[in-house]
């Protein structure tokens, strides 16, 4: 008997090829109706005898195509329409009610089209722009949904007629690939200098991008014109390049990304598992955090004092014919300023980038949507989000409870993201950054303004840091929403782990990082919480010390280290313990005053990242941070993994407990005055912390009977912390929850906020 289905498809299954996929099940079942895209995902309108019509179904998400990602099917019963044949359906665009549209992020070039791309006797032979249904841009193009081509930025570029016979032909893998083009009827390439000096025509078209990659070679810089914004790229075995990259962009020392050719010459450079080949092989093509090799043939300045490399693959045509022609490892950072967002708007390239860059390289097609380069390690086994951004967004992230409202959250100061859910679902935009610049924080509205499109809905809830001073927490309150939330810092930060994991009873947090407003009016950072939902208790926390500076002791560690060894006086440890030699006399002095006066009011702090960043002072390792982290990093690269040597911090008794460092850092002085290797006591270091998180989960669980642990926060993007902590604490019988959809540190911040709102506005569905 004749039966028909409406079936309703959600989630990623826009500009995956679903459409083709759904018409070759359908006819090869002999099954009669169609398909289109909606708002929602995709509605397939079927009928047939019912043991075809089962075989589809069971098909559709069994058979699906790689890259598409599917939430849930529904299936309703209508009469029979006696259809003729299966086609492939206009889109369905509803003015009202618009449910979140599930655009792919985008995927890099896959090996049919690569195979074309080198095929001298191919039509699209060294077309920059090639792509498929499997394969190119997708968010990084799309102005609206749903994702056809006439909302995106291909609308302008009018198909040749090779080019729409293939996008007409269901058969065909370029059957509505919305970016489809060809030499004859895309985007074009041009260079031009990266001066405003008076000039000679661009040149244009391969000549372009020959050029291009014989200016590399001769050691120039050069912009170029990516799927998500520019990026600055030269010769990364050319020390001299490398140095007059850093100093112009003023990024004096953060290690920069490397591209190299394949995974083959990965492995010149890094040491790289099966996992980590994985990552960079995959559709995303993230900057992956490697181990570099001893010999890697690279400029010293592109990692100074770094044990790792990030290293990522060509993630478009345009960068896999660039490798090809240069042959050689390349720098490829964002192309911005430093502590501004990666640039995608043409007019504005010359001056931001003019005087860094002596050429650009770009093309004709605008990026709708600004995304960073991802950037990911393996550890604890499994991937660790430590930027997330190209390649990774939109997807959404499944929630563990139903939001009835839209909830909108903003992120923190640094490594901004910002965040909306809407039902069980939770969008977190791609990399924001920083926001004491003005241009991130127009990148933030700009995240904020996508998030909604793309949620198909405006915040009745917005969610912000307890901060006041926060450039987020200001723009939360000119969003109009019904309802504001304000949510602790760290809080925030196990939440987001919570979320991810979908765990709706409580959970023990470890909340390691270097700041965060606390409920206290001080600055937190090494807590030990229990989180349900909406509610936090603080059970324990490193013990408060003096900040001198305030916020600038980020980027001062000598001035940590201070803080930590006044506190820890005894016989025999002076404050002049922490004072490294070429501290100015002046700046030094003014610490040391504010150290010695009882009533000073300088900002307390329980933080662990400032902690990590005394120790690498005290160490003689990173007297002045650079950037952020720059410490921590350095005492990671330098501690023994195989140390031995233990180092206490006392757990004080009471229902809210502290951990006092001043052992562990008289202990640090002896060791080092009596000529103990340094990386030995970096070392025991890493041991004592991770025996403090231990103790602290131990004791928790003593009176709470919790046996789950998420650990977060920016001290954990310290693998070898990370890897330790995690393992103890697996070893003990606890579950450990580790964030690995979005990044531990600031970036997962939105997230979380979000989250809490969402138990709060739902009186607390995990309580």
């Amino acid at each position: 008997m004749l039966e028909r289905r409406l079936i309703a498809v959600e989630g990623v299954v826009q500009g995956v090829g679903f459409r083709p996929f759904v018409h070759r099940l359908a006819v090869s079942r002999q099954l009669n109706g169609s398909v289109r895209n909606a708002m929602n995902g995709v509605l397939i309108d079927v009928e047939g005898d019912r043991g075809s019509l089962d075989e589809f179904c069971l098909s559709l998400a069994a058979t699906a195509p790689a890259l598409a990602a599917i939430d849930r099917i529904g299936v309703q019963y209508a009469p029979p329409q006696a259809y003729a044949g299966f086609h492939i359906g206009a889109s369905d665009l509803p003015t009202q009610h618009r449910s979140a549209s599930f655009v792919p992020p985008d995927a890099a070039t896959c090996d049919a089209c690569l195979t074309e791309l080198f095929d001298v006797q191919n039509r699209r032979f060294g077309h920059a722009f090639i792509n498929c249904t499997d394969c190119g841009p997708r968010f990084t193009i799309v102005r609206d949904a749903p994702y056809d081509r006439e909302r995106t930025t291909m609308a302008a570029f009018t198909m040749c007629a090779p080019c729409r016979a293939e996008y007409d032909d269901p058969s065909n893998r370029r059957f509505h690939a919305e970016a489809i083009a060809c030499l004859d009827c895309g985007p074009a390439l041009h260079v031009r200098p990266a001066c405003d000096a008076p000039a000679r025509a661009p040149i244009t078209g391969n000549s372009a991008l020959t050029y291009a990659a014989a200016a590399i070679a001769r050691g120039e810089i050069v912009a170029i014109k990516a799927l998500g914004g520019y990026q600055l790229a030269c010769d990364a075995t050319n020390e001299d390049a490398v140095r007059r990259l850093r100093r112009r962009k003023h990024r004096v020392a953060k290690p920069l990304a490397l591209m190299v050719r394949d995974a083959t010459a990965a492995g010149a450079l890094c040491m790289v598992t099966r996992a980590e080949r994985a990552l960079l092989e995959s559709p995303a093509r993230p900057i992956v955090v490697l181990t570099r090799r001893r010999d890697a043939c690279v400029a010293p300045s592109v990692a100074p004092a770094q044990l790792t490399l990030g290293v990522m693959l060509p993630s478009t045509p345009l960068h896999h014919l660039l490798l090809a022609a240069v042959d050689r490892p390349l720098v490829m950072t964002s192309g911005n300023r430093s502590d501004e967002p990666v640039l995608i708007d043409d007019d504005a390239v010359t001056g931001a980038l003019g005087s860094i860059a002596d050429h650009i390289l770009s093309h004709d097609r605008p990026i709708a949507a600004r995304a960073d380069d991802s950037v990911v390690r393996h550890a604890s086994g499994d991937t660790r989000m430590l930027r997330r951004s190209r390649g990774y967004v939109p997807a959404s992230i499944p929630l563990g409870a139903h939001a009835r409202e839209t909830i909108l959250a903003l992120g923190a100061h640094l490594k901004n993201t910002a965040c909306i859910i809407r039902g069980d679902r939770a969008l977190v935009s791609a990399h924001v950054g920083d926001l004491d610049a003005a241009p991130s924080r127009q990148a933030l509205r700009d995240a904020i303004a996508q998030c909604i499109r793309d949620a198909g809905a405006h915040p009745t809830a917005v969610a912000c840091d307890l901060h006041p001073d926060y450039a987020s927490t200001r723009m939360a309150a000119e969003i109009p929403a019904d309802k504001r939330i304000g949510v602790q810092h760290h809080h925030a930060h196990i939440a987001s782990c919570v979320a991810e994991h979908g765990v709706r009873d409580p959970v023990i947090g470890v909340a390691f990082d270097g700041a965060g407003l606390g409920t206290d009016g001080a600055i937190w950072g090494g807590e030990f919480l229990v989180v349900h939902g909406a509610s936090f208790t603080r059970a324990g926390h490193l013990e408060y010390v003096p900040l001198p500076g305030g916020d600038a002791a980020a980027r001062r560690p000598w001035a940590s280290a201070a803080a930590h060894v006044a506190r820890a006086s005894a016989p025999g440890v002076s404050l002049a313990a922490a004072r490294p030699r070429y501290v100015d006399e002046s700046a030094w002095r003014v610490v040391e005053h504010l150290l010695a006066r009882a009533e000073s009011r300088m900002p307390l702090t329980s933080s662990v990242g400032r902690l990590f960043d005394a120790v690498s002072s005290l160490l003689g390792i990173c007297h002045i941070a650079r950037f952020e982290g720059e410490a921590a990093m350095a005492l990671e690269a330098a501690a023994d993994p195989h140390a031995r040597a233990r180092y206490d911090l006392t757990i004080s008794d009471g229902d809210r407990w502290t951990a006092d460092p001043s052992e562990l850092i008289r202990a640090i002085i002896h060791d080092r005055t009596v000529g103990v290797d340094v990386g030995t006591i970096a070392g025991a270091f890493h041991v004592a912390m991770r025996d403090l998180i231990v103790r602290g989960c131990e004791r928790i669980r003593e009176t709470s009977g919790i046996d789950s642990v998420a650990l977060s926060g920016g001290v954990f993007m310290n693998t070898m912390l990370l890897d330790m902590a995690a393992t103890a604490l697996s070893e003990r019988q606890f579950t450990v929850l580790i964030p690995r959809l979005v990044p531990c540190n600031d970036g997962g911040l939105s997230l979380g906020q979000a989250y809490v709102a969402l138990c709060a506005l739902e009186d607390d569905p995990c309580a």
